[in-house]
């Protein structure tokens, strides 16, 4: 490529360079209306760069560790992954990697310095084993990208780096693989009967959703009474202070058989909330949802250009509730029912396990629950249950005589 040249035009500057040929001609690139000559060659040298650099503001072999967390989150996570990930990994990135790594640069990274970071993470911070995993799989993502197929490094320097045991917290533990009795399930449902938390909380447990799942759920469209069949085709979440409605997680659009107990739930609702929207008229709240996913409410006697919906959970005169507004109802049966090891998910859980206590088939469980591979829904939703122990030992007997 040619160099880069200065050259006054009147009383302004401009610089030039020659470019790549293009169908066997010269391509001159130059800009010009810089006050100084030093103007203009600045800018002409940040320019050249990147033009030779096929767009690229930084050399690879130059670039930080924390300069190239930022272009990874810019160019792949905002583009390819959800808005949660993209906040959680903003959020790991910004207390956790670039304090300990981001100082170095990306080319000279060793696993022996990864190693420390990884090591302080339990030491010195004290980091639980899950967010210890977390963060450093957040890492090697990053790290991953660059070897494929940005190729700014050969190699991961992750691949080495040992993650340390961290004894688990035996109450975390617990919360998390909660798996709630049927007798405390029963005291729950019957205390929330005629709220808006009813459909939420019976989703969960009859259909193993998520929470962003069952407040996503809109009645007009994803319900089948005749048929007993719910459609997964939503989550709500809460982006930029604005509730939408987005792909569910892993894109896990699915459509579950229900039960007498869920459909009639279902039925039961609509039929409310049919009176309701009688009763209060004009003055009912309705809701509608934008072409880039975002909900907005108004009164029935206002003209709202957007597609309307029936979300699973409103009170009674019409006003939207959210995942938000769930954190009541936990606090409800942590404090008032006295059960602080619930929270949704563990309906979620129960539901899953349930299923393979009494033989429901693996691959059956995994649909059912929207996972995206059997491995997840082996090691973290269908718990090795007393049950399910005291199953295996009487098919072994069973096979004995």
């Amino acid at each position: 490529m040619g160099e880069l040249r200065t050259r006054k035009r009147g009383k302004k500057w401009e610089y030039s360079f020659e470019g790549a040929r293009v169908n066997g001609k010269r391509k001159h690139i130059s800009k010009g209306g810089f006050s100084t000559k030093a103007e203009a060659l600045a800018a002409g040298t940040q320019a050249k760069a990147e033009y030779d650099n096929c767009g690229r503001v930084f050399t690879p072999s130059e670039l930080s560790v924390a300069d190239y967390l930022d272009y990874w989150l810019e160019n792949y996570v905002k583009k390819h992954l959800s808005y949660n990930t993209k906040r959680d990994y903003e959020s790991k990135i910004r207390i956790h990697i670039k304090p300990g790594l981001g100082k170095y640069r990306l080319a000279s990274l060793e696993p022996d310095v990864i190693q420390l970071w990884v090591d302080d993470l339990k030491i010195k911070k004290g980091l639980s084993k899950s967010m210890i995993l977390n963060t450093f799989s957040c890492f090697s993502g990053a790290l991953s990208y660059a070897v494929y197929p940005c190729k700014y490094i050969r190699v991961n320097p992750c691949d080495n780096v040992i993650v340390p045991n961290v004894p688990v917290d035996k109450d975390a533990k617990a919360k998390t693989d909660y798996v709630l009795p049927l007798d405390e399930w029963n005291i729950i449902i019957n205390r929330f009967a005629n709220t808006h938390f009813f459909l939420p909380l019976m989703t969960g447990f009859y259909a193993g959703l998520r929470l962003g799942e069952s407040y996503g759920i809109d009645l007009l469209e994803d319900v089948d009474i005749d048929n007993r069949t719910l459609t997964i085709n939503h989550q709500m979440q809460k982006q930029n202070n604005i509730w939408v409605l987005c792909n569910p997680k892993y894109d896990s659009f699915r459509t579950l058989k229900m039960g007498q107990a869920l459909t009639a739930a279902f039925q039961k609702e609509i039929e409310n909330r049919k009176k309701n929207m009688a009763h209060y008229g004009l003055y009912y709240t309705k809701t509608y949802l934008a072409d880039d996913g975002a909900i907005t409410q108004a009164r029935a006697d206002i003209s709202v250009p957007y597609k309307e919906i029936w979300p699973v959970a409103v009170k009674e005169n019409g006003v939207l509730t959210t995942t938000d507004t769930f954190k009541y109802c936990a606090r409800v049966v942590h404090y008032s029912l006295n059960n602080p090891l619930f929270h949704h998910h563990c309906l979620r859980h129960t539901h899953g396990t349930t299923l393979a206590e009494n033989g429901a088939w693996p691959r059956t469980v995994m649909e059912r629950l929207g996972h995206r591979d059997i491995k997840t829904t082996l090691e973290r939703y269908v718990f090795n249950t007393d049950k399910l122990q005291d199953n295996a030992v009487e098919i072994f007997e069973q096979t004995m005589k």
